[in-house]
């Protein structure tokens, strides 16, 4: 519960606040056991054409010595990741980020908050958060050469004959889903930038998921003398085993 209220915190400052909130970013991801598919895409921006991760990331954020980690994904196919702890990045309404050559704007952000309720799951299959994380790439693509001035040769795109696992389909149904958007957070610095998975906040809540976490955890510090008499008591009843 402390662990869940500190990233609630983290986030629930983010919401409430639209200035810039400097963090700490590690990327932990364990990539021999998160959901991923390795895709060959090509990145004309970095100058690459190869296999690329493209799966959920797992990224510890720290702020004023408070550490909290978080799922989320990649929203940065124009720049390369950096390993270790990294400073500089700053947690921000995923509206302002990511960086140039590709800032959102609201739309894009809102859809990629769709497209976020209505497939992300902790426990989605690796093909599911590649088709995700490959749809999120695209349009964070799509929109910097419509609104930010990048060329389209310098694009981010698939080859011919890479599977999308199923990208194009969790795009298009952009146009059809009339559910919330989810409220998420972006982090931009020196590396890659991302989209994290704020705990308990699908719909924005303006910073309620702190209170209610707080207020839940004072409540199991009031009952906890009753919970843990009622465990005696049931201990006390149990059947004894026929040997």
């Amino acid at each position: 519960m402390i662990g869940w209220a500190a990233a609630a915190s983290l986030v629930a400052n983010a919401n409430a606040n639209s200035t810039p909130i400097p963090v700490t970013v590690t990327d932990v991801t364990d990539w021999g056991t998160t959901p991923m598919e390795i895709v060959t895409a090509d990145l004309p921006y970095l100058g690459y054409d190869g296999g690329v991760y493209a799966g959920i990331n797992t990224l510890s954020v720290t702020q004023n010595g408070t550490s909290a980690t978080f799922n989320g994904f990649c929203i940065d196919p124009f720049h390369w990741s950096l390993g270790g702890a990294q400073s500089g990045y700053d947690e921000v309404s995923l509206a302002n980020a990511p960086k140039s050559p590709a800032t959102l704007n609201a739309a894009t952000a809102t859809d990629i908050g769709k497209l976020w309720a209505e497939y992300y799951s902790p426990t989605m299959s690796s093909a599911s958060a590649a088709g995700l994380q490959i749809a999120i790439w695209e349009l964070v693509s799509a929109n910097a050469v419509a609104n930010d001035g990048l060329s389209p040769g310098y694009a981010f795109s698939l080859p011919s004959g890479q599977y999308d696992y199923g990208a194009s389909q969790d795009i298009a149904s952009l146009a059809t889903y009339n559910g919330p958007s989810a409220n998420l957070i972006g982090l931009t610095g020196p590396g890659q930038d991302y989209v994290i998975d704020p705990p308990g906040t699908s719909v924005p809540d303006g910073g309620g998921t702190f209170l209610m976490l707080a207020l839940t955890l004072g409540a199991l510090v009031l009952v906890r003398p009753a919970i843990l008499n009622s465990m005696d008591q049931q201990r006390k009843a149990q059947a004894i085993p026929v040997k």
